[in-house]
């Protein structure tokens, strides 16, 4: 049965709560308001429909009213309680004439007496009436809004000399503080997702104490690229716990175990997800098309040998399913752009999420990337072409590839919101987060801002689905362009080859000697002693050198993986940094 008052919570056709203001006494319809209605206009609707609507499923009655007012009146400071008594004694003899009231024509003439009565506006009197309205039909509806001043839920532009917020009630000696400002709550977003992939239990505590010893000590980096620090030092200003943790909250930046444990349906930010509708989905279909990109990000990273020694900034390379946007491939490189180390982040594609997403640290189920696919097309962005070759990818996986301009970007804007890698500053402008991070840090990071993106970011052209929901959708409904090959034969197939040198130690590659059961099982070594060496081709991953591929020329997609034997020199930054993936095919 319904009352008066009743909220009615409705998600077809569109989404949106209503109050029942008013029945009449036959039972026979109501009069209903939208409480997130800008104006003051009021619906009436036959009585059985609003039955019908929580019969189909399509309303439901809420069970609690969120926007009613209840305080104590002890509590009320007098000014409140005046403008209360004002507001009320110029619309109590308008609410009381129902259904007059919710008639607009009848409420027309009702309001034109009040203003002339009270000598209040036209604006003001419907502003009564909403709150009234809206807020349960009470006295108390008319208590000013006062709560609403100073932009709650906004972030306050930080000023010089400013310190926003309250005064600090502890360590009086401590100063005023310093202001959260967007580089202070990116250093919090790098702290919290460098802390969790430490693999110990993610403590915010321990999270802020690390982040301050870490980002906020006396550090600078020299012209060799020398990062120079004073043990035991602190900046002279150093945000607050209680900002660190405020704005983990008001950033979503939950700890990664937290968003892993949750169910699909509420990573991609509901409770209970409902159905995808066609109608609004965008054409074509997954692995029709993949976008291949890469942008550089604005921080220096510090060698993983020598910590103290900066190699760069990286390079972000990401491949983009052109219908889903949900991101299917990644490999971060020093260096300039180039298409060897573009192939790497295609054939990633490929790749067992869970395995890859481990070796950095990163537990993960496989829903979370369910993508181990080639697309029919690959578009690559113009400033990857140097070194062009697409030969292969039509030769091998008749995958054609293109040349465009621009191309899928959704991921970038949540990459810089989400750590502020892409900072706005002049390239080379020195930050925090300079000469802390190492490229392994760096890819943890990018995995879970990537693995946000697929999960929780809503797409505006796909009615709010995920990249991964609506992934997961047209491969079930529109699968019909996934390819899926042997992981191991897409990397090897798609890594650059060089030729090495068989000799008596071993097979040589760039300073590098490597042996494997092939050239042992064939004595390749003592022919080599005996007769002379010979070359050989490798295909081999220009970022790590620990393990190469032997290809072998009668069996042209067989590769023998050759492990590394003797110590090669230091690699040059724009490798030596970079993640191994040698155990993908160990």
């Amino acid at each position: 049965m319904l009352l008066r008052n009743d909220l009615l919570h409705y998600t077809h056709p569109s989404p949106r709560t209503v109050r029942i203001l008013w029945i009449a006494p036959g039972q026979s319809h109501a009069y209903v308001f939208d409480v997130a209605a800008l104006s003051a206009d009021v619906e009436m609707i036959q009585l059985s429909v609003l039955h019908a609507d929580i019969l189909a499923g399509h309303a439901r009655v809420l069970p609690a009213d969120p926007y009613l007012m209840v305080v104590s009146q002890e509590l009320l400071p007098p000014k409140h309680l005046q403008l209360r008594a004002r507001a009320w004694r110029i619309i109590a003899p308008l609410v009381a004439q129902e259904p007059a009231i919710y008639e607009a024509r009848l409420r027309g003439q009702l309001i034109a007496n009040a203003i002339a009565e009270h000598g209040v506006s036209h604006p003001t009197i419907y502003r009564y009436l909403r709150r009234y309205w809206q807020r349960g039909q009470t006295p108390n509806a008319l208590l000013p809004d006062y709560g609403n001043s100073g932009g709650r839920g906004k972030v306050r532009r930080a000023s010089a000399g400013v310190k926003r917020g309250r005064p600090r009630k502890n360590h009086a000696d401590a100063g005023p503080g310093l202001n959260a400002d967007e580089e202070i709550r990116r250093v919090f977003r790098v702290a919290t997702a460098r802390h969790a992939a430490s693999g110990e239990r993610f403590s915010r505590l321990a999270a802020y104490q690390q982040m301050l010893d870490d980002f906020f000590i006396e550090r600078r980096i020299d012209d060799a690229g020398r990062v120079h620090t004073t043990p035991g030092s602190v900046a002279k200003e150093v945000p607050s716990f209680g900002q660190f943790n405020y704005w983990l909250d008001q950033d979503d930046d939950r700890p990664p175990e937290v968003v892993r444990r949750q169910a699909p349906a509420t990573l991609a930010g509901q409770a209970v997800a409902p159905a995808l509708n066609p109608d609004t989905l965008p054409s074509g279909r997954p692995g029709a098309g993949f976008y291949l990109d890469a942008v550089r990000a604005d921080v220096r990273l510090v060698s993983r040998e020598d910590r103290q020694q900066v190699v760069g900034r990286p390079l972000v390379y990401v491949v983009t399913d052109s219908f889903s946007r949900m991101v299917c491939g990644l490999y971060v490189g020093m260096g300039e752009p180039q298409w060897q180390h573009a192939m790497l982040a295609l054939a990633h594609c490929g790749a067992d999420k869970v395995r890859y997403a481990g070796q950095f640290g990163r537990a993960i189920g496989p829903e979370l990337w369910p993508c181990q696919h080639l697309p029919e097309t690959l578009f690559a962005n113009t400033a990857l072409t140097r070194g062009w070759s697409g030969d292969a990818l039509l030769n091998n996986f008749n995958m054609r590839c293109v040349a465009v301009e621009d191309g899928p970007s959704d991921w970038r804007a949540l990459l810089d919101k989400r750590f502020g890698l892409l900072a706005p500053d002049a390239p080379g402008a020195p930050c925090r987060l300079d000469g802390v991070l190492d490229i392994n840090q760096f890819t943890r990071i990018v995995i879970d801002c990537i693995l946000y993106y697929n999960n929780r970011q809503s797409l505006a052209n796909a009615d709010g689905a995920t990249p991964r929901r609506l992934w997961d959708w047209g491969v079930r409904h529109r699968g019909g362009g996934l390819k899926v090959y042997p992981e191991h034969l897409i990397r090897c197939s798609l890594m650059p080859v060089a030729q090495a040198s068989v000799t008596a130690e071993g097979i040589v590659l760039h300073g590098g000697v490597y042996t494997c059961a092939r050239a042992a099982g064939e004595r390749w070594f003592e022919r080599a002693r005996l007769r002379g060496g010979w070359s050989v081709k490798v295909a081999y991953d220009p970022a790590s050198l620990e393990t190469v591929y032997l290809l072998d020329p009668a069996t042209p997609m067989q590769f023998h993986p050759c492990q590394l034997v003797a110590a090669a020199p230091a690699p040059a930054p724009s490798r030596g940094s970079t993640p191994s993936y040698a155990s993908f095919v160990a």
